[in-house]
């Protein structure tokens, strides 16, 4: 039950139903809701999410260290999803038969990190909430942002959850905007995109137009597939007048690799530097030290993402290269629209080891990409970077603030029939393949 799914908004309608006719329970609704919501995608999971939940709590409650409560926390996300990886790179070949092999828990990642959050600001007094066992299962569960994100903090959720839920007019203008432009770039766009260049990343062999295919586009399919989901999540928590922060602010338009990460996941970006690299000493300390803390941190939030060397030396990439920013870009003075085009094409580079697992075939393909850069200037080819800056400069207009103040002076019954026809129109022409959010992955 993806958010672009029919199946979807009829579990949304039937709890807005719930949430207007039993306002008194709207607490356990949501949550109800919620383990409901999970079930739906994997029933034998819904004891994860239950154990997750009960026993973050109870290290918040009972005050267990952090060294121990944080590397319990870690403990099942380190057995879905890292037990194999970490056991063939050290050729354990005897613990191979505990390891687990099967799909990953949906949002095992995200639901991690969120609770851990909690643990640390509630030992720093950095919140001033009282969690009890509903209202932290409340927000953990919360079903808008379960499953991939943003990753909330306390202050910005606990606070608005415990407000009775009024069905606004103003925010059901606004939250069907949202979500009808995260449906469009996820049905129209983001899925389109994929089943046009999945096959490209799948096949063995390597046609340079393909490959140049498949570099241009992979940058619009993710940016369209997870601000997709997160437009849905902000425009489904909007209709029940609460607010959940944004994770996307333009980021392709970004002067940099270290503003890049400032404006994609900003809330994953955030919780590594408010998590991570700041207990490491930041930027505070000597220039070698600033190098581990980068290195380090990102190579992190690479091995985040997943179980395999290419996200590990993704991120080690980043973590490079922002310490090179750091440390020589101040002495670049140059227009801003090319420190636009170099940031890009520095983000789209990364990319391609972000999308291939293959260490082999990431090597083949970028030895194919710069080996036959003369056929960029092919008809198609050509009309494909055309595209892929016309997507790039449309994140000018991708701005959340722009949108609120759109939904102000549209009226519902504008907004209502063309969320409906968009919505018939993207489950009536099934535009992608795709059945799930790349994120979901994580």
């Amino acid at each position: 039950m993806i958010f672009s799914s029919l199946e979807f908004l009829l579990f949304f309608l039937v709890f807005l139903i719930l949430i207007k006719y039993f306002k008194n329970y709207q607490r356990e609704i949501i949550i109800l809701t919620s383990f409901v919501f999970y079930s739906f995608w994997s029933p034998i999971f819904f004891f994860l999410l239950l154990y997750l939940c009960s026993s973050n709590y109870l290290f918040i409650k009972y005050d267990i260290k952090l060294r121990y409560s944080i590397s319990i926390s870690l403990l099942p996300l380190f057995y879905f999803k890292y037990s194999l990886f970490f056991i063939s790179l050290f050729n354990l070949e005897f613990l191979e038969k505990y390891a687990y092999v099967d799909n990953l828990p949906l949002a095992i990642s995200f639901i991690t990190f969120t609770a851990i959050a909690t643990i640390i600001d509630t030992k720093f007094k950095k919140h001033s909430e009282e969690l009890n066992i509903k209202n932290f299962t409340e927000f953990l569960v919360y079903f808008p942002q379960l499953i991939a994100g943003p990753i909330l903090r306390v202050t910005q959720l606990v606070p608005q959850l415990k407000n009775r839920i009024i069905l606004d007019k103003s925010n059901i203008k606004f939250g069907l905007i949202l979500f009808t432009i995260g449906f469009v770039k996820k049905i129209f766009l983001a899925d389109s995109i994929a089943s046009y260049i999945d096959p490209f990343f799948a096949s063995s062999e390597t046609n340079p137009d393909d490959i140049i295919k498949c570099f241009l586009l992979f940058p619009l399919q993710i940016y369209f597939d997870f601000s997709g989901y997160v437009d849905m999540a902000l425009g489904a928590s909007t209709i029940l007048g609460i607010n959940l922060p944004q994770n996307f602010d333009q980021p392709y338009l970004s002067k940099s690799l270290t503003k890049f990460w400032r404006n994609w996941h900003i809330t994953l970006s955030s919780w590594f530097r408010d998590y991570l690299y700041i207990p490491l000493g930041g930027s505070r300390k000597s220039k070698s030290k600033l190098f581990f803390n980068l290195i380090f941190v990102m190579s992190v939030a690479g091995l985040w993402h997943g179980a395999s060397l290419n996200f590990i030396l993704w991120g080690f990439l980043n973590g490079l290269i922002l310490f090179l920013e750091k440390v020589i870009g101040k002495f670049f003075n140059i227009p801003s629209f090319i420190k636009i085009i170099l940031t890009c094409f520095i983000i789209f580079n990364l990319w391609i080891v972000f999308r291939i697992n293959e260490f082999s075939q990431l090597i083949s393909f970028i030895f194919e990409f710069y080996s036959n850069l003369n056929r960029l200037y092919s008809f198609e080819n050509l009309l494909i970077l055309f595209i892929l800056a016309v997507g790039v400069i449309s994140q000018k207009f991708d701005n959340f603030n722009q949108i609120k103040r759109l939904s102000r002076n549209v009226p519902l019954y504008i907004v209502l029939p063309f969320f409906i026809v968009m919505i018939l129109t993207g489950l009536g022409m099934n535009a992608g393949t795709s059945e799930k959010f790349i994120y979901f992955e994580f």
